[in-house]
């Protein structure tokens, strides 16, 4: 079976727009509880874009109150073993690449598993800051790893869907976003989250800003 795991960022809407007539193509995208109350009206949009694609959802739960907020520098005694050590439970953070693997990469992945996935398409490219040890052809476990845009630049995507399908643009990218939008509160990777948290309602980015500063002292402490 063959599978676009999906993002909901522009580069999984480009494989998205390639892949559209491969028989029996799925997709499949994680919603985790800090969703953008406009992503289910995008994926089902999508859905009417292209009604002979069967679409597929997992929801998770990321736990942020056990677990703690995602930051890109963690300051060691508030996280939860550090609390547990030093006491203090007022604020509490995690790592960046943590919260993602629980939320979004692992149910990513058993989800693909339980479909019987052998052909996985993702929207990786080889300028990517971030991306996964896997190269295009790559067989893990028995499954094919496709990457269809790995070639391409962001530049090149962009002009891609601007012309083959503009309407579908994700949400965000319009007004400067550099990223999908995954969690609505995700405090981390902010090199590429500046802009979406601009963008963000007035009360959440009121939020968003007071907690950010929070962690800036609380890596400052932690340094000295």
């Amino acid at each position: 079976m063959k599978l676009l795991q999906f993002s909901g960022g522009l580069d999984s809407l480009a494989c998205l727009l390639l892949l559209q007539y491969e028989p029996g193509l799925h997709v499949l995208t994680v919603q985790t509880d800090g969703a953008y109350p406009g992503v289910v009206l995008y994926l089902m949009k999508l859905e009417a874009r292209f009604p002979k694609i069967r679409f597929h959802r997992v929801y998770t739960q990321r736990d942020l109150k056990t677990h703690g907020q995602p930051v890109d520098v963690v300051p060691l005694r508030w996280t939860e073993l550090g609390q547990l050590a030093r006491g203090g439970s007022d604020v509490r953070y995690q790592d960046t690449y943590s919260c993602c693997h629980r939320a979004i990469w692992t149910p990513l992945a058993e989800a693909s598993k339980r479909l019987g996935a052998t052909v996985i398409y993702r929207g990786q490219r080889h300028d990517d800051r971030l991306k996964g040890p896997c190269k295009d052809g790559d067989v893990v476990d028995g499954v094919t790893y496709r990457f269809p845009i790995a070639g391409w630049s962001r530049l090149h995507v962009s002009d891609f869907v601007s012309r083959h399908a503009a309407e579908l643009m994700p949400p965000g990218y319009a007004e400067g976003e550099r990223s999908s939008r995954d969690c609505m509160d995700c405090s981390a990777y902010l090199e590429d989250n500046e802009a979406r948290l601009r963008h963000l309602p007035p009360a959440m980015l009121k939020r968003m800003e007071a907690l950010l500063t929070r962690w800036r002292e609380d890596v400052l402490e932690e340094l000295g």
